[in-house]
């Protein structure tokens, strides 16, 4: 009974240590396939992350390190309450669990005077775990995805976004410049009319002094 106990409790470690990786694995691939179309992208994070990217460049001046944001954007990543990289970890916690619970239970059997052709099962329970384990994480390669992730976004923060926010400037002092020039225009229309204004009074007195002079000769 504690030989099956043991085992079954292995396979169960070894389950959830797989499911650890595969979840994250998978959110990173999907994170990855939405940044081919990353500026009209859906995804509420990638969204987030281009906003707070141009934000930030507006702030500094278009001055902006984007390898470490791109390097702490991945590290804020969540897959329900907890960073991916607590669940990596977590996996393989449970693995070294789901193996030592295997080498329990083969020195329980030993100990308890079992052949070796009785305790063996724990011993091909563990490689077969451990194998198993390593090919789920070399389908998923969350350490590859990450990285290509990140160079993606980088890319197109740097260069794309970068060159967007630029265009965004030049077109924002351009208009700045064309109303500052709309208001010299007129202010020096209003003084132009203000001088006629000032000019037609005396203009006309001066018609009308000259009228009444003529009239009196």
């Amino acid at each position: 009974m504690t030989r099956y106990l043991l085992m079954g409790t292995a396979a169960a470690l070894l389950f959830f240590s797989i499911l650890c990786r595969f979840f994250p694995g998978m959110r990173l691939k999907r994170l990855l396939g939405e940044t081919a179309n990353l500026s009209v992208s859906p995804n509420t994070i990638l969204r987030q992350c281009v906003l707070k990217y141009s934000s930030l460049c507006e702030l500094n001046g278009g001055r902006m390190n984007t390898s470490v944001y791109v390097e702490k954007f991945l590290r804020q990543l969540k897959f329900g309450r907890f960073s991916l990289r607590f669940w990596d970890r977590l996996g393989g916690q449970l693995l070294l669990l789901s193996v030592f619970a295997d080498g329990i239970g083969a020195c329980m059997g030993l100990m308890g005077g079992q052949t070796l052709g009785n305790v063996i099962w724990f011993y091909l329970q563990a490689f077969l775990s451990l194998y198993l384990y390593f090919a789920v994480i070399g389908m998923i390669d969350t350490a590859s995805t990450a990285e290509e992730l990140k160079i993606t976004l980088a890319d197109f923060l740097e260069n794309r976004m970068s060159e967007r926010l630029a265009q965004v400037k030049r077109d924002n002092d351009y208009l700045d410049e064309q109303e500052r020039e709309v208001h010299r225009e007129v202010e020096s229309v209003g003084q132009t009319a203000a001088v006629r204004g000032m000019q037609e009074p005396r203009a006309a007195e001066s018609e009308l002094t000259e009228l009444l002079r003529e009239f009196l000769a």
